[in-house]
């Protein structure tokens, strides 16, 4: 193999494989069947295919090639007028079936020295190999496929339904310099779809289970969300300070947040943790600092119209570029496709400011709490490191006593930690109060919260207001 790269045609797959696979491999793609293997080896060979190198698929006994190729065509990546040029389909299962096994080598020397293929696709290379008469006679073919393949310019793919079990018996998986694995996982209907790295010979690769998706574009990866490797010297911390934006906050935290932040808002519902979030980035956007609102409740028209009630001209902000709304639904969103579109736009230096609304959500649609406890780490080191300010919401069940915050350690994990409640009185009042705030003094007092016409303001101490009126 040399240190080139051939790209999957798949940006995440490409990133955590450290750049592709390496050229002239020989890789196995593995999984159940509906796992997305055949769609992931198409979108490579696509990519690939050229007039003078083109891409080679050959089917065996898993579907018929002529129903093979019209399912292929409902995919964005499909050109059917590359097809026959430079993307070279043809059935190898045939001439295996009635030659036998043991011709494998010999076919496949046919094809290479005919077409030349930069891409050699063989699915399915298990429903195959099962044609050899025994143990022996598959390990020996397997061997002449992969001695043949070392003395040509072309890197191999080999997809099969094979189980994780497989990779101890059988000698296919000795033989590959790479094993990419595709799984999929449910619980309580929530059913998504993860890749994994098994095997990546003499190169990197990004370790854990990254998620997927098939859409009609094809396979989307989402690569797992990793902590920065390095910081800058912590002798040299930004010492800049970024107002809330609500009126009376600034004041209880020595003047607003620190840059690169992250602040947990927590409350009941209806206790103005989305309007105070909202508040905070439509001040940023007005002051010239870009801000995400990723929300998973209200849809835009919905967003329209509580910041219409207020007299906030969103989509005056969204045509200056300064306020971007990414809306997910709730029964739908993946939270490793959320994460990872918040990465790319703090990567992209797109914003300096981010609210999340809510964590709950999010949680709700991970299958692992550890999980997700990790990404949240991870996006808050992110956010340390590029300087982006962050606030996130999380929805208490209490409306006024509280004996904890959250369950997943996230108090722990952010900088500044906002708590909303109802008062217990007949007249039933909001209330703010600052629990924790990283790297600064705060007022630990309990404040009046009021929502207006005007936005979110924070009042005089509750308990004072109380007594003044008794």
């Amino acid at each position: 193999m040399s240190g080139k790269r051939v790209s999957t045609g798949i940006k995440g797959l490409d990133q955590v494989l450290g750049g592709g696979y390496p050229e002239n491999s020989m890789n196995v793609i593995m999984g159940s069947p509906g796992a997305g293997k055949s769609i992931l080896a198409e979108q490579m060979a696509f990519t690939n295919a050229t007039k003078e190198r083109p891409a080679m698929y050959l089917t065996t006994f898993s579907e018929p090639l002529e129903k093979f190729i019209v399912n292929s065509q409902s995919y964005s990546f499909f050109d059917a007028g590359k097809v026959g040029v430079e993307v070279l389909y043809e059935d190898l299962g045939l001439p295996i079936r009635e030659k036998g096994y043991a011709e494998l080598p010999a076919l496949l020397t046919e094809f290479l020295t005919a077409r030349h293929p930069q891409i050699l696709v063989i699915d399915s290379f298990k429903a195959l190999s099962e044609l050899a008469k025994t143990p022996e006679e598959s390990r020996l073919v397997l061997f002449d496929v992969a001695t043949l393949l070392a003395n040509y310019d072309c890197t191999a793919v080999f997809v099969g339904e094979y189980s994780s079990d497989a990779m101890t018996e059988l000698p296919i998986f000795a033989i590959a310099d790479s094993i990419l694995s595709l799984r999929r996982h449910g619980r309580n209907g929530n059913d998504q779809r993860f890749l994994c790295v098994e095997k990546l010979r003499g190169s990197f690769s990004a370790p854990g289970l990254h998620a997927f998706s098939i859409t009609s574009e094809g396979i989307e990866v989402f690569p797992r969300l990793l902590t920065p490797l390095s910081f800058t010297s912590y002798s040299a911390p930004s010492l800049q300070k970024v107002s809330t934006g609500v009126r009376g906050l600034d004041p209880l935290v020595e003047n607003g947040f620190w840059r690169g932040s992250t602040t947990l808002v927590a409350g009941p519902t209806g206790a103005g943790k989305s309007m105070l979030s909202l508040q905070f980035l439509q001040q940023g956007a007005l002051a010239g600092e870009p801000g995400l609102y990723v929300g998973f409740q209200e849809n835009p028209v919905q967003l329209g119209r509580i910041t219409t009630g207020f007299g906030w001209d969103m989509k005056k902000l969204e045509k200056k570029e300064v306020f971007e709304f990414m809306y997910r639904s709730p029964v739908e969103m993946q939270l490793d496709e959320v994460a990872a579109r918040i990465f790319d736009r703090v990567q992209e230096g797109k914003v300096k400011r981010i609210v999340i609304d809510a964590l709950g959500d999010l949680k709700r649609r991970s299958l692992d709490e550890n999980r997700f406890a990790d990404y949240i780490y991870s996006l808050t080191q992110w956010f340390a490191l590029k300087e982006v300010t962050c606030l996130m919401t999380y929805e208490l069940e209490e409306l006024f006593e509280f004996h904890s915050i959250t369950g997943e350690e996230i108090s722990n994990m952010a900088d500044n930690v906002l708590l909303l409640r109802f008062t217990p009185e007949a007249s039933m009042a909001r209330t703010l109060r600052v629990v924790k705030t990283r790297g600064a003094a705060h007022d630990q007092r309990e404040h009046l919260l009021e929502l207006s016409r005007k936005g979110v303001s924070v009042g005089k101490p509750w308990k004072e207001s109380r007594q003044s009126r008794m």
